[in-house]
């Protein structure tokens, strides 16, 4: 092989973020090609259209999605003398689907059960072409399967980074298509994780969280079953180290996964 062609191979394997030795031929040429199909600098949105503002997540993302989503074979209505709040429903994007079983276990360690959706890029109208759902969608299948318990919702870093980006739908929309797919009525209590980033520029600055956080504070008042929690004021304090401004550290993900579920057992009662 000539040197211009081992560059150029090197720098196929570095932009799918893969490290190592020489690979052979068959295994370079398969995962040239899965890591294409995973590296599309785009989200996909619900209608079809492509979200550009998805790129640098779908690039940074281990992505997941847990194998234990309710299913209904669970029954999560709440017993007699029971708390409500005891059973969680958890709608996430990377920052869940980067730390799954770790967030299940904080919830556990405070008092609820969790069910959680999560998956890399995703939003609440838009997502990556692998992902099966959109953040609404979860919330709907939620619903559907006969889940009757509390909710978390830890979306809003890739939304607020689309409507930058200029999706075609505002931060309200964004919050009020989520709140009706889990509850029109309004009656299902729900937790929402507001954003934080320490990136100063791009779609993921951490204006463009704040312009997020805002929109969120003023759907309280459209949204009586909404409560806000304010992880952005703790990790503003540099409590939950990044990995690259938007992800965690594993030491990160620790921190911000108890304080989510301490949060939450705060705010509802699951005892």
């Amino acid at each position: 092989m000539d040197d211009a062609a081992d560059v150029r191979r090197k720098n196929e394997l570095g932009a799918c973020y893969i490290f190592g030795v020489r690979w052979s031929l068959l295994v370079f040429t398969w995962l040239t090609a899965a890591c294409s199909a995973s590296d599309r600098a785009a989200a996909e949105a619900s209608d079809g259209t492509v979200s550009s503002a998805d790129t640098e997540v779908a690039r940074d993302t281990a992505v997941q999605v847990d194998s234990n989503v309710f299913d209904g074979s669970a029954d999560t209505t709440s017993e007699a003398g029971s708390a409500p709040c005891r059973f969680v429903a958890h709608v996430g994007d990377s920052l869940t689907a980067q730390t799954l079983e770790p967030m299940r276990t904080a919830y556990v360690d405070a008092g609820a059960t969790a069910q959680l959706d999560a998956y890399g890029g995703r939003a609440i109208l838009q997502k990556l072409p692998a992902d099966p759902k959109t953040g609404k969608q979860a919330a709907l299948d939620l619903v559907k399967s006969g889940f009757n318990g509390c909710w978390v919702v830890a979306l809003g870093t890739n939304d607020t980074a689309n409507v930058a980006a200029g999706a075609s739908y505002t931060r309200a929309q964004a919050i009020d298509e989520m709140m009706k797919a889990i509850d029109p009525g309004a009656k299902a209590p729900v937790m929402w994780v507001n954003t934080f980033t320490t990136k100063t520029t791009g779609s993921w600055a951490n204006d463009n969280m704040r312009l997020w956080n805002e929109a969120l504070s003023k759907a309280l008042a459209r949204w009586p079953n909404l409560k806000v929690f304010d992880w952005a004021s703790l990790a503003a304090k540099g409590v939950a180290p990044f990995s690259d401004g938007i992800h965690h550290t594993t030491a990160g993900y620790a921190v911000r996964n108890k304080a989510i579920a301490e949060a939450y057992v705060g705010m509802f009662p699951v005892k």
